[in-house]
């Protein structure tokens, strides 16, 4: 259950930055008052002309204040627009980064990033969509402000010159409100449907993007074509559902201006014409009635939008939590004004390693795919090999030491002092990190390296040796600044993979974590790259830890942990475990 839900985040909002509601506010009064100025205007010039019976000066005189008025309030209306605009922009500004900057400190500093980068489209999906539609009530409000304060004036204005024709006026503004009541579940309900399948159409176009070759091969572009236009008819059914429904119950709504101009001239029309009620009071009313069915109007808007908001806030907290959901609007430095500052990244400094030790750390993914009691030692100079056949455990054990998933218990020391947060430990310079499938950014070769770092031309060259890939760049069309293409596909599995590994050297650490890095590398490659690795080791003592089940990692290996269901079956050199554990013989052999 939520704690708060929307509401709380709608006032949290308002909160962040006050006074930008309240100089909206104020703003949007202004512009509001240029209607009641107006009918009052009118109301007088008209009132005049039916008491005056020749063409006096009277009526000329009331013209000229008319016209005078007129302009008067005009140029402050101009003014109030023009700032109501800029106010309008920084509102957006604010409520939606802020929302925005926390959901991205909350992905990051989430415990298991790995649910999250596995919802990938779907995060950038809420930050474009579901952000805005959180934001925007906020921003709205102090319009739907700004006209009841001028609706309640406007009343106010009206009881004063006919209290019971007044009256009559609430009875379509009554039945506004009833309507409001019967649409509030089904103004949600066409929301959902319509986000819910924005969001298959959004996964559609992700999945066919990543399996283009697959697609090919199957000789399914057809089929995958009619399944994609079947979602977008889907979709222009909700989309039209949604918008239709709220059009519709607008037009309802905006019918009772009618209803209660036809209601009030049926109230009034014998008292006018015996002069009871004079036309000046008349036009007042028909125009003031049209403002307070507008009030109803934008009420109902901003109703409709926080039920859709509604919607959007329930699936960003499927994604940050609803532990996180007061963190959402935290207080942060924004700025319409100035440049955004630059993300300040937590750098842990250089500890350099004498001994890591691990001692039982356990976890345990839905009773599968965990990891059991697992203990080892390394030192600088080693190799630790983990072995084992699919899904054995070998990357979760990877996963869990860099903190990328959280451990249920064990312990981690590094010098003999216990490291509590290995997500922040467990980073260059410490320790450097190259995945099982290399991700590559749709970026140049040289800032798929980089990612920002500050490296001269030495550092490159280096790591681009160590991960024998620095002939593929120079052969490429502008060495460096040659474009991966989108995720890399312009590169072979290999070279991505050499690219990660690159990436890997370029941070000098003390120890390297290798998940089945090897995979697309030919053999070739691999024995130069591995006569490197021992050329490095023999100038700098580093650590390292592989996940592979290749024989030629498993010989270079000075310790070897053989995982089975998740379990350590086995521990030792290659030549021990092949004498003492069968199912490690059955891999090493292969």
């Amino acid at each position: 259950m939520k704690k708060h839900g929307y509401p709380k985040l709608f006032i949290r909002i308002l909160l962040y930055r006050p006074w930008m509601f309240l100089i909206s506010l104020f703003l949007n009064i202004l512009i509001f008052s240029y209607s009641a100025a107006m009918a009052y205007f009118v109301r007088e010039v008209l009132n005049s002309v039916a008491k005056d019976t020749g063409v006096g000066g009277n009526v000329l005189t009331q013209s000229l204040i008319f016209f005078v008025g007129v302009l008067g309030v005009s140029l402050v209306r101009i003014g109030a627009i023009t700032a109501c605009a800029l106010m309008d922009r920084i509102q957006d500004f604010h409520y939606e980064n802020l929302l925005r900057n926390n959901i991205m400190k909350i992905i990051y500093n989430k415990d298991n990033i790995k649910d999250v980068a596995g919802k990938s489209e779907k995060a950038f999906e809420l930050l474009d969509d579901d952000v805005p539609a959180c934001a925007f009530p906020s921003q709205l409000l102090s319009e739907v402000s700004g006209f009841v304060v001028y609706s309640l004036i406007a009343i106010a204005s009206l009881l004063i010159i006919n209290w019971k024709v007044t009256i009559y006026i609430f009875i379509p503004l009554s039945l506004s409100i009833l309507i409001i009541n019967a649409a509030t579940r089904r103004i949600k309900e066409n929301r959902k449907a319509n986000r819910e399948i924005h969001s298959r159409v959004s996964e559609m176009i992700s999945d066919t993007a990543n399996l283009v070759q697959t697609i090919k091969i199957s000789n399914s572009q057809g089929s995958f074509l009619k399944q994609y236009e079947k979602l977008n008819r889907i979709r222009l059914g909700a989309v039209l559902k949604d918008k239709l429904f709220e059009s519709g119950l607008q037009a309802v709504l905006g019918s009772t201006v009618y209803i209660g101009t036809a209601v009030m001239m049926l109230v009034v029309a014998k008292n006018m014409m015996q002069g009871e009620f004079p036309i000046g009071d008349f036009s007042m009313f028909a125009a003031y009635l049209g403002t307070l069915a507008n009030c109803v109007e934008r009420i109902v808007e901003l109703f409709s939008f926080m039920k859709q908001a509604e919607v959007s806030y329930d699936r960003i907290l499927e994604l940050v939590g609803e532990e996180n959901e007061e963190n959402l609007t935290a207080h942060c430095k924004l700025s319409a004004f100035k440049a955004m500052e630059k993300f300040k990244y937590k750098t842990m400094d250089r500890t350099p390693l004498r001994v890591l030790e691990v001692r039982g750390i356990t976890y345990g993914h839905d009773d599968r795919n965990g990891i059991y009691d697992v203990s080892f030692t390394l030192k600088p100079g080693e190799i630790l090999a983990v072995a084992g056949g699919v899904g054995s455990g070998k990357s979760t054990l990877l996963n869990v030491l860099m903190g990328v998933i959280p451990k249920d218990s064990g312990k981690v020391f590094w010098n003999g002092t216990e490291i509590r947060n290995q997500k922040d430990f467990f980073a260059p310079p410490n320790v450097a990190y190259a995945p099982q499938i290399a991700k590559i950014f749709s970026d140049t070769i040289g800032e798929n390296m980089l990612l920002g770092k500050a490296s001269d031309e030495a550092e490159v060259g280096e790591a681009l040796h160590c991960a024998v890939f620095e002939a593929d760049v120079s052969e490429m069309e502008v060495g460096l600044g040659t474009h991966a293409g989108s995720c890399g596909r312009r590169l072979s599995g290999g070279q991505r993979q050499r690219l990660a590994l690159a990436r890997m050297f370029l941070h000098d650490a003390e120890l390297y974590v290798m998940d089945d890095s090897f995979s697309a590398i030919d053999t070739e490659t691999e024995k130069e790259f591995w006569r490197r690795f021992e050329e490095n080791t023999a100038k700098r003592e580093f650590a390292c830890i592989i996940a592979s089940n290749k024989r030629c990692v498993l010989q270079r290996a000075d310790k070897i942990i053989f995982m089975k269901d998740g379990h350590v079956a086995g521990c030792g050199k290659a030549d021990e475990l092949s004498s003492s554990c069968e199912d490690f013989t059955g891999i090493y052999v292969v």
